[in-house]
Parts: structure tokens; C-alpha cells; sequence
């Protein structure tokens, strides 16, 4: 009787509900309905707003800059080789006899002129072999005088019939004999003052001295290097070239070169005629008669020029798009039913020097390119022109 009373109890709502559940209904039903009253006037202020502000109008077109395509017969390319800058002329000095080396006069780095004295040998040797010389001359004219004093007696003599011809005759061959010896004599000292001289090691012409292998005391051979001379003045560029370039040169036409101290200008001088096997090229050599001085074995670029015969336009690198099958596009602007309208034209770079590019394609003669902005517009969009 107790359990039936206090089940009796606990249900006190309708449909099984309790007082409990029936209060958190009710909260939960009047928060939706201040929500759903808090949006209805936010929708509703939104469109009083809107109905006070006027809706904007369409964009007005992109304004794009363009330029006019001027069809050209063809286009310069300029084309670079790589070279050597070298001296005209270098030597490497030597004596022409054996001997001691007592001076050497220049070191490396040092100026000479045509004729300079850069080394000398011992000579003491050759001046007393000169001076042995020398004594023999004074000797034999001291017999060729008795000589020809005893040729006038015997002929005097002859005449008078108080001599036998045979003595004339010993007379005479003594004083050729004489004069023979005299002659050789005079040739041997030449030959020593020859021996001096070459003694002298001279610079052949103006220059620099670039090695020195041989210093003071040295006993050497004939043709041993004692030092290596470079003729700065005169500065030459060897270079390898395609053979149908070097048979193109002009020797009357001046060139361009680039060094590291700046531009210069250069001559071809002359072109090797064989063909070098392991470059297929042709050796050239080139005067440089301009431009800063530039140390020997710098490498040096000659700068040449040919024209291509090929029909195109020069248009800004940046007017170029990427397209399909290693092809490029241009955006140009026609007019289309009175208004300028945004093409897309196909196009093939034949050549690109610096910020442009030389192409060919689909474009009509004097077309208006899009010179720049072309992330801006798509085909078959309208745009106003802000100059050209």
C-alpha cells in the first residue's frame, strides 16, 4: 500500500511528464524565441540600409597600355667568343755563347726599350785573347816593313844584273805571305770584338720583363734563357672561330671587344688557315688598339654582329605569355563592334637581346600589343587604351 502511494506522488504532469522536465521545455522554447526575434531585426535594419544606399554600377573597362608592332625584314644577332689576351711578341733572351754570367741588370716587372743591356758574361778570357791579337799585328808590321824594304833592294839589285831573279822572286812571296798573315790576324780580332758584343744581352724591343730564370755566377750553355720579355704595346687577342665566321672578316673593319676594365676596339691582324681539330675552329688574331690596359692571358670576349633574314617584330619580354608546344602568345587589342576588345595572337621567339624579344607569328602588321599588365585581362574582354 506505501509503493502505490508514492508512485502516486511523482507523477503529478500530464502524458507521464514531470514539473521538472516541463520547466526546462518552457526555458528552452522563450531563448529560440528571443533569437529568432533578434534576427528578424537585424534582417530587418540590413534592408532598411540597403534600400537607403544605391546598388553600384557595372566596372568600367581596365585600362591597358599597347604599343604598335612594326614588321622588320630582319633582326641583328649579336654573338660573343671567347678569347685570350697575349702579347705580340715575347721572347725568352739568351746569350749565343757559353760563358759566366757576371750581371743581370732587370728583374721581373721591370720596363726595357729596344737596345737596353739586361745581362752580361764574363769577358776577361776574349780581351786577353784580343790583346794577344793585337801584338801579332804590330809584329807582322814590323816584317812586312823589312819585307818590303828587302823587295825594293832586290829589284834594284835585279837591274843591275848583280842578282839571280830567283832571289827576287823570295822577296816578293815573303811580302804576299806577310800581308796574308796580316789579313788573318785582323779577321780573328773581329772575331773576338763579335764574341764581346754578343757578351751583351740586349732587349730586341720595348717591353716588360715577364720571368727571370738565371741569376749572377752562373756558368751556362749557349741558348740557356736568362730572361722573358713581353712587348706590352702591342696587344693581341686570339680567338677560335666557326669558319664560316673567320672567312667573313674584314682587316679594314674595326671589331668589338670586352675586357674587365671596359669596352675596347681590335683589328683582325691575320686567321690561321688550318682548322683545329680538337675545336673545329678557325684561329684568329686581332690587334687591340683601344681600351684600357688589360693584363696578358685575361680571358677577352669579341663582340660580333650578323643579320638574320627573317620577318618579325621586337616586343617587350614581358608582353610574352607561355602557351602550348614551346610556343608564346601575345595579347593584342582590336576593335570590336566600335569598342576595343582583348585577342590572343600566337607567337614563335626567334631571338632575345636584353629586356626584349624578337618573334614572329600570327599578329597583323601594326597590330596593338598589350606591352605590359597581361595578368589583367583575358580574351574577349573590354578595355580602354591609356596610351600607346
Amino acid at each position: 500500500m506505501q509503493n502505490q502511494v508514492s508512485e502516486n506522488k511523482s507523477k503529478t504532469s500530464l502524458g507521464g511528464w514531470s514539473a521538472r522536465d516541463l520547466m526546462r521545455q518552457l526555458a528552452t522554447l522563450l531563448m529560440a524565441a528571443v533569437f529568432l526575434g533578434l534576427a528578424v531585426a537585424g534582417v530587418a535594419a540590413l534592408h532598411e540600409r540597403s534600400g537607403a544606399e544605391p546598388l553600384p554600377g557595372p566596372h568600367p573597362p581596365v585600362a591597358v597600355k599597347t604599343l604598335k608592332l612594326e614588321i622588320e625584314p630582319s633582326y641583328r644577332e649579336v654573338v660573343r667568343y671567347v678569347g685570350r689576351l697575349e702579347a705580340a711578341r715575347q721572347t725568352a733572351l739568351a746569350f749565343e755563347r757559353p760563358g759566366l754570367v757576371t750581371k743581370v741588370r732587370k728583374d721581373e716587372g721591370h720596363r726595357v726599350a729596344a737596345g737596353d743591356v739586361v745581362a752580361m758574361l764574363d769577358t776577361s778570357q776574349l780581351e786577353a785573347s784580343r790583346n794577344q791579337r793585337e801584338a801579332q799585328i804590330r809584329e807582322l808590321e814590323a816584317r812586312l816593313e823589312l819585307a818590303r824594304l828587302t823587295l825594293d833592294r832586290q829589284v834594284k839589285l835585279r837591274k843591275n844584273g848583280w842578282s839571280p831573279e830567283q832571289r827576287l822572286d823570295e822577296a816578293s812571296t815573303a811580302l804576299d805571305e806577310l800581308s796574308a798573315a796580316m789579313d788573318r790576324v785582323k779577321a780573328q780580332i773581329e772575331s773576338i770584338d763579335i764574341d764581346i758584343q754578343k757578351s751583351q744581352l740586349k732587349a730586341p724591343f720595348d717591353g716588360v720583363i715577364a720571368a727571370r730564370s738565371i741569376d749572377e755566377g752562373a756558368v751556362i750553355v749557349a741558348g740557356t734563357p736568362i730572361l722573358t720579355v713581353l712587348e706590352d704595346g702591342h696587344r693581341q687577342l686570339r680567338v677560335g672561330l666557326p669558319p664560316e665566321v673567320a672567312a667573313k672578316l674584314d682587316e679594314a673593319k674595326s671589331y668589338r671587344v670586352q675586357t674587365s676594365a671596359g669596352p675596347a676596339e681590335a683589328r683582325l691582324y691575320a686567321s690561321r688557315p688550318d682548322l683545329q681539330s680538337a675545336t673545329r675552329t678557325v684561329t684568329a688574331l686581332f690587334d687591340v688598339t683601344t681600351g684600357e690596359a688589360t693584363p696578358f692571358g685575361e680571358i677577352v670576349t669579341l663582340v660580333l654582329e650578323r643579320d638574320i633574314e627573317e620577318r618579325g617584330a621586337w616586343v617587350p619580354l614581358v608582353a610574352l605569355q607561355e602557351s602550348d608546344r614551346g610556343l608564346w602568345s601575345l595579347l593584342t587589342v582590336a576593335v570590336q563592334d566600335g569598342e576595343p576588345v582583348v585577342r590572343r595572337e600566337a607567337a614563335e621567339v626567334l631571338h632575345v637581346d636584353g629586356a626584349h624579344a624578337y618573334v614572329r607569328g600570327t599578329f597583323e602588321p601594326g597590330a596593338s600589343v598589350i606591352a605590359n599588365g597581361t595578368n589583367r585581362v583575358v580574351p574577349g574582354q573590354r578595355v580602354a587604351l591609356a596610351g600607346s
